[in-house]
Formats: C-alpha cells, structure tokens, sequence
C-alpha cells in the first residue's frame, strides 16, 4: 500500500493539466491533475477534458456533510466534483482544506503548495471574491518564483489567472502589467516568436479596451497577427484563420474599411495559391458583403459578392448545402436592409429548403428564421450610454409586430428603467431597423407581439438631466 500511495501522489504530480480555459473546465482540471506549465488558451474556447486513469463513467462518491475530510487526494476529488457541479462555495470551503493537507504532506514552499493555491484562487474567482482570488495567485507566484526563478514556464498560468481576476474585477491596468509579465516570461523561455503569446495580446486587447485605450489595443492585435505572420507561409490556413481573427476584431470596433482590406487580402492569396474557382473564396466574399451591411453602406462591392460567392457554390457538381443556406440568408438580409420595395423573400425561402439537407438544420431553421435576428441596425441616440461595468444598468423592452418585408408595425415600450430616459430613442431604432422575417412551414409569414428587450448601461448624470 506505501507503495501504490507513493505512486498515485507521482502520477498527480507529472500528469498534464486541463487545457480547456473556460473557467468550469480549467478548476475542473486544476483540481484533477493540476500541471505545472500547462500553456493556458483564450477563455472562449472549450477544450475536452484529457483522459486519464481517473476518468471512469461512474461519478466521483459524494462524501457525506458528516464525513470529514482526511487527506489531500479525498480533498483534490471532492474538490473536482463540486467544481465540476458548479458548486463553487463548497469548493471553496474543500479548497481551504486541501491547503493545509497539501502542505503538511509536500511543504508549505512546495509547487504542489502553489498549485492548490491557483485551484482556490480560480474557485474564489468564480464567486467574485476577487481579493482573496488575487491573495491566492500571489501567493502561488511566490512559490513558484523562489522555487523555480523569475522566468519559469510555470509562471505564466497563475499570471494568466491574476489578470483574469483583475480584469473579471475592474483593475484593467493592473491585468494588462499581469499579461505582460506573463508574455515576457513566454518568449523568454519559448522564443520571441512563439503563438503562445497570441492569447496573451488578446486579453490586453480586452484590457486596454476598457481603459478607452484603443490604439494600444490595435496594436496587440496587430502584433498578433504578425506573429502568424512570420511562422507561416501565406496560404497556411492558420494565416487565413489569423486575417479573418484580425477582421473580426476590426469589425468589433466599426473600423470597417479596414476590416474589409483583410478580406480582399485573403481573397487574393486564395486566388493565387488555389485558384479563381476555389470555394475558400466564399468566406471572405460573404464577410465583405456582412461587413458593408452592418456598416449600413448599400456599396454595390457587397451584394456583387454575394453574388459571385453564389456562383462559385452552384458551379459545383453537389454544392454544399450548408454553403449555399449561408449565403442565400446574406443575400436575403441586404434586400431586407437596403431594397427600396419589399423582399419577396425568394431567397431566404431557398436557404430555408436548403436546410433541410444540413445535419443540424432544424436547428439552424429556428435560430435563423424564428428569432429576432436584424438584417439592418439604424443608428440610434447614444447619448449618456457608459462603457464603464460599474455603470448604473438600465432597458427598454419594446414589443413590435414584423411583416414579410421585415419591417417593424406597432411599436410600443412595454417597460423601461430608467422609466423615459431611453424610451423614444429605442422605440425609433426599432421603427427604423430591419428585420429578418420568420419562416414557419417553407412560407414567409407575419408576426406579431415580438419582444426585444435593448439593455444599455448609463451615466447617472444623464438620469439627472433627463429628470429635469
């Protein structure tokens, strides 16, 4: 039994950790085999859990309210299962017991000290406990700093996890330096080159987002990109995945002429690496198009699009359903935001039939063609509107009826709050936006008493002055 005991705490201590960094899965991992220099990935992306020899279908045994926790392998299992429920206050109260048993086991100075920190440490971030989160990683880092140096791989998680809860807590200057730190300590001991970074520019980017500082986040995106730039050849698909990541971000922030530079950027490596004929040409020339219209910019480069990336599909011998669906519900959309008369909605009843050859097209039928999806947003009163998360959060919830045209009838505030202060500018943006119309049975139909609740949040001050 020694034996096998000595065995078990090895396999722990060396196993690799889960990589998944939405914020369930990461505890979820951190709990199970906590690695020390696992790489940490971008928060909106879900990674499946690593199998390992703990892993069975049946569930983890719940211990009893009654049963005492004993040792820090029965601490790391409930541990993962709470966390893994979600239960994140009763992890917390495992989580502070599982310290003291790691360290009468390991040391208090011990890396798999620090590791118990960093699970605590992302448990308490989850409960907003942003302090005691922040108390937490520190003092993993510390650990982890007298143990292994300034400019150990192991750093750069718990980093990571320090800037997360400084950013998740408001303290955007101090997340930025935290992934800073976290990215010098990578291409130190990765290579200056090294895409690990990327992630690392990305929550910048979000930070000094929400310090109004956009150029600075311009320019980690841009750092990112050319970073994929100098590891990969032009037709590399993860360089065309890198200019459309970049475009995204462009849009995200209405710096829409240059988002659509990337998109004839990758239109021209695509025409010249694979061809005129090539369907990878379809992305960038349906993203141009959706660019131009959430724009509101009725420029004719964006429906000729549409309309070449709907030849290259029918050229084919079997054109791709899901494909040809895509870009008739675009085609469909920039008649609804900039047809002078009404639709006939022959489009959209096409990619509405195409569905039905796509795996998962009953689902897409709904989320497409029976929500309220707007073709055409019209500009609207943004006066008083705060970009701050600690702002005052107010709505206005508007109920509408919309015709087979895609256009709003009977528009009436149902509630707001605060009551006046948005009410008239939401009621004109919905009389002046365009919708998608719902499709129900292959006909294009008239529907009444949609709802939409627009949630905004908002200077005090304007409150005030709307009072008065």
């Amino acid at each position: 039994m020694p034996r096998l005991r000595e065995m078990l705490f090895f396999w722990l201590r060396t196993r690799s950790g889960l990589r998944g960094l939405v914020r369930t899965l990461w505890v979820f991992g951190a709990v199970a085999v906590c690695a020390a220099g696992a790489h940490a990935q971008d928060p909106a992306e879900d990674s499946p859990p690593v199998e390992s020899e703990l892993e069975t279908d049946a569930p983890a045994p719940e211990i009893a309210a009654d049963q005492r926790i004993v040792t820090r392998f029965e601490a790391e299992i409930e541990m993962r299962r709470l966390t893994a429920e979600q239960r994140y206050a009763e992890a917390e109260e495992i989580g502070m017991q599982l310290i003291p048993l790691t360290e009468a086991e390991f040391g208090p100075n011990s890396l798999e000290a620090a590791r118990a920190h960093m699970t605590l440490a992302a448990v308490q971030n989850e409960l907003e406990e942003y302090p005691a989160a922040e108390a937490s990683y520190l003092h993993a880092l510390s650990i982890y700093r007298d143990a292994e140096g300034s400019f150990a791989r192991v750093l750069i998680e718990p980093l990571l996890g320090l800037g997360d809860n400084y950013h998740d807590s408001g303290q955007y200057s101090n997340a930025v330096s935290a992934y800073n730190e976290a990215r010098t300590v990578s291409r130190r001991v990765e290579g200056l080159l090294n895409e690990n970074q990327i992630v690392m520019l990305d929550r910048m980017t979000a930070s000094f987002e929400r310090l109004d500082q956009h150029e600075e986040a311009h320019e980690r995106q841009l750092e990112a990109l050319m970073l994929v730039e100098r590891n990969h050849e032009p037709a590399d698909p993860e360089m065309l995945e890198a200019v459309y990541k970049y475009a995204a971000w462009l849009r995200s922030v209405n710096r829409y002429p240059e988002e659509r530079e990337q998109y004839f950027r990758a239109e021209r490596i695509i025409r010249e690496h694979f061809g005129e004929d090539n369907l990878l040409l379809v992305r960038p020339l349906r993203e141009r198009a959706i660019s131009f219209r959430v724009q509101g910019n009725a420029a004719p480069q964006g429906i000729g699009g549409l309309r070449d990336a709907l030849a290259l599909i029918e050229a084919q011998p079997e054109p791709d359903s899901l494909m040809l669906a895509e870009v008739l519900r675009d085609i469909g959309d920039w008649d609804v935001a900039f047809g002078r008369v009404g639709t006939d909605g022959a489009d959209y009843l096409r990619s509405w039939r195409a569905l039905g050859d796509v795996p998962n097209g009953r689902e897409l039928r709904q989320v497409w063609y029976e929500s309220n999806v707007v073709a055409f947003n019209a500009p609207w009163n943004r006066r008083g509107l705060s970009n701050d998360p600690e702002a005052p959060r107010g709505h206005v919830l508007v109920r509408f009826d919309v015709d087979q045209y895609g256009r709003s009838h009977n528009v009436a505030v149902v509630s707001s709050d605060p009551p006046g202060l948005k009410d008239d500018a939401i009621a004109r943006y919905i009389r002046e936006s365009r919708f998608r119309p719902r499709i129900l049975d292959g006909q294009v139909v008239y529907t009444s008493n949609k709802a939409l609740d627009v949630i905004f949040r908002y200077t005090p001050d304007e409150e005030e002055q709307q009072q008065d």
